[in-house]
């Protein structure tokens, strides 16, 4: 672990030398079980703050950046450690002036990771150019044993210093080992990093440890460190304190300066909590109550201690506490302290608990005016799944609050042994702020916790009585849950189709299979209908072109609202919500463009609209409640206006271009429409250009870059032209800015985000966007053939071409195509704002994606992900609002208006930060693998169906297949198969030709199970099957009945269904299934491959060619002739079928190359033709070449590297998420 590379490091590493292939793979789903973690505020090396959490998944330490306090968390990097992970702690040093708030400075630190093994290692982050990983620090060993090196003591746990100036190694019995951690001097305190020393501290405690804890000194002892330990005497049956006092100029032995022994009645303790607000001061977590305490008090001897109890459950149980986190701190009303006191000096009169009265607190109980503002927060997980609040001060005083959940989000009934406390925001004007908790462990999925927190505690809330049952406040904090980390059980199978990835997942009786997208997620708030529209059973027609702007509130209060321009049924309406969730027809401007052909729409400030229309250009003015136009321009005879664009420079003036086309010329025209305060001055005439173009414009676009208007234009040649504009000449023309883009070539890059229609060799530009950053400048081009082509220039580039330096615009390397969809590219700004979004741009071409201009000019293209299946046919999308932070979600997001292809706009919220999102398909049954059928997109899952009763006396488990709709989730067709007999490979195969045939083949295992009387019952392997289904619709398609709301009374759902064709018995397991082009299918039998033909008359399968194996095959793969075979103890092999050949040769199938390292293959795939990844089952990922000579038997050893969790099942697919074209491999 001396340099823990991520997996971004190592590829970079194998694909240094190649040009035409590159890899990036970024962790998306961990399955893992995060079993520690710990949260590393730090100031970064250029300054900037950065939020990391450091995870123990299993072996494998994983970290993920925190997107804000709360918004999301993405994972960035992970690395093995070849051990069990014990604990995690961040150091970090803290300047003596800001002592009190230790937990919350950002500085500069790393992890402390203590494994299983005794090790402990310092872990820090390094940044590698626009990349991070994990690195070793530093290696130390923990001597947990003897004096004579015997009986080795098992480590427990970690317990940091809250200033990071020693760590304590707890083990499960009575030995603690302190190390004391130094810091450099010579750097400034927030670039000093600790360093652990060797010698070290031990403390026998001749007892059981419960818990330990360092508590925050006080700012005058900041050498003087504080050691307590919950101890259970085991001569005695008697908990005791101890607090041992530890000086860091000396490497003297400890003392132990106070040992309290605990009341009979306390239960035993579980954890011990510091407090970094108040100083020497922690809360002692029990079974059944939570104490209050100090080192005063343990110094003092008093044992009377202030107390609060948890609630119980419902049979009068203890509700034990799975984990707790410190947040920051509250300020306490005056009621809170009165009530408090009071409550005190009500236990000293009770006979019962005055024994266990805070003795630090009690010369105080007699001044009600002392009471303390500040007070610490903490947050407790209980075993049944409630979140507490605890509010905690030396007055003394502990309040206890319920959390309540959110009606609008599921709460997950149980929370894990992981709590982090992220941070704490206010996004609102008033008292109200979030607290963000992050929960994880074995009971609940990884999410995170937005708690309302009010700056002044709310002196109402009921704490749980001391004297009676627990008492609920009715007006608890309010908490949403957010997935952000699905944690999921181990993950069999699992399949990749475009942006999507189907996992089979779960246990025996809830079992699921999951559908994972990364991408923005869409909401559908609404649809828009008309009123006969409602009174219609017909889906109503509402077609692009659509624009969006701002226009005066209809209610004359001074608002503005937004609007949206749709053409229905041949006329242009524009569209306004009503305020009570509905929509109204907005008549002031209807009345300016119902009549007319509508070509473009837009904003020019706040009261004037420019409408672009087939014979005129017009201004439309509100003025006393309705609109007046003013003319612009008039199309000459003949001559029609195509397409419009405004925009509104820095200066405060607005530019629009607009097309227009004559008999025999096309043409462009660019206008200055100066601001209002310029309309009285003699000097601003508007200057009117005309460029003459040789082509018809197919579309246009104007945008503000740097201090100019950039105009760019598309046409049906295809071609691209840009023109900037000076916004500050009124007499300069617009200079044009020479590009090549190649759009009749498709040389350039080429990458792929869905199933897409022919390649047009001639096509047409659609829509053109421009983004831009502080270094590059980005030209996205749609074509009407669903491509889309992008480049990037330098923004000083650029500006030298529009200072006079001649030539082509230069761009970074070739174009790059991207297969986007079906239907033409089109482009939407993410904002509704008089300047469109220069770093964000959406783009449709039927699903929706989100554009951001990453780093060395590169794109992130994300898509949007939702639960409707009509995100898949949206036509058109425009902004509605600007973004905002949502109270469902916590997220940023925007409101945008869609309009589909197959009829009708609605509105929908779509998230501006990306995250992983699951949704699980139930199976009642345990499912073992899932294939994702290409023609259909139907879903094939194989589970196993274990019985609820024994037959016979004897219990079986048995195989089926079966049929998920994924849009619906439903099971279209289901088939078991028979008895002690289970599918171990599944595969599609699909002929086309005068006949297309949809096959689906199952290979199985046949089981014999027998009785002995000494072993008991025994399970072996006695044979297989292979079974051919065809999978093909439904000849009487099910009919659905839906709501009125969704616009159509009924659904035809035509399903599927699976036909039974061929079987055939096999004398082992059939392991592992590929076809090998339309004619032949690779079926692997124990150590036999076997090349089965297809004879379409006969309608069977005939056995042609054979390999034997050494040892068992586990995976296929086919590219092209080439098939690679992963088996046990021999990595992989590679063989070469050679097809029947005219002069009557038959059908061979020979072992070319083979990789004999050892490896336990679990699954193997091809990355090129010459190139072959494969994982093992302990997780060792390895790459293998085809040596140049080939003559060579052995294959190159090019990659390995360990992953540190189990695989199963490797998958070979694209990042969706991407800064570069390229190919990626998820384990």
């Amino acid at each position: 672990m001396s340099e823990m590379a991520p997996f971004q490091t190592a590829w970079d590493t194998v694909f240094a030398g190649s040009k035409s292939l590159s890899a990036y793979a970024i962790q998306a789903l961990n399955s893992g079980l995060i079993t520690h973690a710990a949260l590393g505020r730090r100031r970064c090396t250029d300054g900037s703050l950065s939020i990391d959490m450091l995870a123990a998944v299993d072996t494998l330490l994983v970290l993920f950046a925190v997107e804000g306090p709360g918004t999301s968390m993405n994972p960035v990097c992970s690395t093995p450690v070849f051990s069990a992970i014990l604990d995690i702690a961040f150091l970090c040093k803290e300047p003596t002036d800001t002592l009190a708030q230790a937990a919350n400075e950002l500085q500069q630190g790393l992890f402390l990771v203590l494994s299983e093994g005794g090790q402990l290692v310092l872990v820090g982050i390094e940044n590698c150019g626009d990349k991070r990983r994990l690195t070793a620090v530093q290696h130390s060993k923990v001597f947990m044993e003897n004096e004579d090196g015997s009986e080795p003591r098992l480590i427990r746990k970690l317990v940091a210093d809250p200033l990071s100036r020693a760590v304590a190694i707890v083990s499960w019995l009575d030995y603690i080992e302190i190390a004391m951690l130094a810091w450099d001097s010579s750097a400034s305190d927030a670039e000093q990093l600790p360093r652990i020393c060797d010698e070290r501290i031990h403390i026998s405690t001749n007892g059981a440890i419960c818990d330990a804890a360092i508590l925050m000194p006080s700012q005058s002892e900041t050498q003087r460190v504080l050691l307590v330990v919950a101890i259970l005497d085991s001569e005695r049956q008697v908990y005791f304190l101890y607090l041992y006092e530890i000086w860091t100029y000396n490497n003297s032995a400890p003392s132990l300066v106070a040992k309290l022994p605990l009341p009979f009645d306390i239960a035993t303790p579980l954890r011990i909590v510091p407090l970094p607000a108040f100083p020497e001061h922690f809360v002692l977590v029990t079974e059944r109550e939570i104490v209050l305490a100090s080192a005063l008090q343990l110094l003092s001897g008093d044992i009377h201690l202030y107390s609060q109890p948890l609630p119980r459950l419902s049979n009068d149980t203890a509700d034990l506490v799975r984990s707790c986190c410190v947040a920051e701190t509250a300020i306490l009303s005056a009621s809170d302290v009165a009530s408090s006191i009071q409550a005190s000096k009500e236990m000293l009169r009770s006979p019962l608990l005055g024994r266990r009265t805070s003795a630090t607190a009690s010369p105080r109980l007699r001044d009600t005016s002392a009471g303390c503002e500040l007070a610490q927060l903490l947050y407790i997980s209980l075993q049944s799944g409630t979140l507490l609040r605890v509010c905690a001060a030396p007055v003394p005083l502990l309040l206890l609050t319920e959390i309540t959940p959110a009606s609008m989000n599921p709460v997950y009934t149980k929370t894990g042994d992981v709590m982090l406390h992220l941070g704490r925001e206010s996004p609102h004007l008033d008292q109200t702020v979030f607290d963000y908790v992050f929960l994880s462990g074995d009971c609940t999925a990884n999410a995170i916790a937005r708690i309302t927190a009010p700056n002044d505690h709310n002196g109402s809330e009921r704490s749980f009585s001391d004297t009676s049952e627990s008492a609920v406040n009715m007006d608890a904090p309010l908490c949403w849950i957010f997935p952000v980390l699905e944690n999921q059980s181990p993950i069999v199978d699992f399949t990749l189709q475009k942006d999507r990835t189907y996992l089979t997942t779960g246990y025996a009786d809830n079992g699921a299979v999951c559908r994972a997208q990364f991408g923005h997620a869409v909401r559908l708030l609404g649809n828009i209908r008309s009123d006969a529209d409602r009174d219609s059973s017909s889906e109503p027609v509402l077609v692009a072109p659509v624009w969006s702007l701002y226009v005066p509130s209809p209610s004359h209060s001074g608002d503005l609202v937004w609007c949206a321009v749709m053409q229905h049924a041949g006329s242009y309406i524009p569209v306004i919500e009503d305020g009570n969730g509905g929509w109204q027809i907005f008549e002031e401007l209807r009345s300016v463009i119902a009549d007319r052909h509508l070509t473009f729409i837009s904003n020019i400030d706040d009261h004037r609209i420019l409408c672009v229309f087939r014979d005129s250009i017009d201004i439309a003015t509100l003025e006393c409640g309705s609109f007046q136009t003013d003319r612009l321009a008039d199309a000459g005879y003949g001559d029609v206006f195509t397409h419009g664009s405004c925009v509104v420079s820095d200066t405060g003036c607005a530019w629009a271009a607009v097309a227009g086309l004559a008999t025999h010329q096309a043409s462009l025209h660019v206008f200055r429409i100066p601001a209002p305060e310029e309309t009285d001055k003699q000097d601003t005439l508007l200057p009117l250009f005309k460029i003459a173009l040789s082509h018809e414009v197919s579309c246009l676009r104007i945008f503000t870059v740097d201090t100019g208007v950039v105009i760019v234009s598309g046409t049906y040649a295809p071609a691209l032209h840009m023109y900037w504009v000076d916004p500050g000449s009124l007499i300069s023309e617009p200079t044009p800015i020479p590009i090549d883009l190649k759009l009749m070539q498709a040389s350039g890059k080429q990458e792929d985000l869905g199933d897409c229609m022919d390649i047009d060799t001639n096509p047409v530009v659609s829509d053109i966007y421009v983004l831009y950053s502080s270094t590059s400048l980005y030209i996205l081009v749609g074509l009407r053939d669903g491509r889309m082509v992008w480049s990037a220039s330098d923004v000083r580039l650029f500006a030298g071409m529009v200072n006079g330096t001649h030539g082509a615009l230069p761009l970074f390397g070739e174009a790059t195509f991207v297969e986007v969809g079906k239907v033409p590219v089109s482009f939407a700004s993410t904002t509704l704002q008089l300047q469109p979004s220069a770093h964000t741009v959406f783009m449709c071409s039927g699903l929706p994606y989100m554009i951001k201009a990453g780093r060395l000019s590169q794109l992130e293209i994300t898509p949007c992900t939702g639960e409707s299946n009509d995100l898949e046919s949206i036509h058109c999308i425009v902004p509605l609002t600007t973004s905002a932070v949502t109270e469902s979600t916590g997220c940023e997001a925007g409101r945008f208006l869609a309009t589909f292809s197959t009829g009708g706009a609605s509105v929908l919220e779509v998230e501006f930060q990306a995250r992983c999102s699951i949704c699980p398909y139930p199976v009642d049954s345990e499912p073992r693998r899932v294939v994702v059928d290409p023609d259909t997109g139907m879903l094939l899952v194989a589970s196993v169906v274990r019985p609820q009763d024994a037959t016979d006396g004897v219990a079986f488990s048995t195989s089926c297949l079966k049929v998920i709709d994924p849009g619906t989730g439903s099971i279209c067709a289901e088939v078991r198969f028979q008895p002690f007999e289970l599918v171990c490979s599944l595969a599609t195969w699909h002929i086309r030709g005068l006949k297309s045939y949809r096959y689906v083949c199952v290979g199985t295992t046949q089981f014999s199970e027998q009785t002995d009387g000494q072993s008991g019952l025994t399970r072996q392997a006695v044979g297989g099957r292979l079974v051919i289904y065809n999978l093909k619709p439904r000849r009487k398609p099910r009919k659905t009945q839906l709501s009125p709301d969704a616009g159509q009374n009924m659904l035809v759902d035509p399903g599927f269904e699976l036909k039974y064709v061929w079987e055939s018995d096999r004398n082992g397991p059939v392991s592992a299934l590929s076809s090998l082009g339309d004619s032949y299918l690779v079926v692997a039998v124990s150590t036999t491959i076997l090349v089965l033909k297809l004879d379409i008359v006969q309608r069977q399968l005939i056995e042609c060619c054979e390999c034997s194996l050494r040892f068992a095959a586990t995976s296929i793969d086919v590219c092209g002739t080439n098939i690679v075979v992963g088996s046990k103890r021999e990595a992989v092999n590679l063989l070469r079928f050679t097809p029947a050949q005219s002069d009557g040769t038959s059908e061979r199938l020979d072992l070319v190359h083979s990789a004999r390292f050892g490896a336990n293959t679990a699954d193997a795939r091809f990355l090129a033709s010459d190139l072959v990844a494969g994982v093992d089952h302990n997780g060792f990922l390895f790459v293998v070449g085809v040596p140049g000579d080939s003559v060579e038997f052995a294959l190159d050893f090019v990659l390995g590297m360990h992953l540190g969790i189990p695989c199963s099942r490797l998958q070979v697919g694209r990042l969706v998420r991407r800064l570069d074209d390229c190919a990626h491999i998820v384990p």
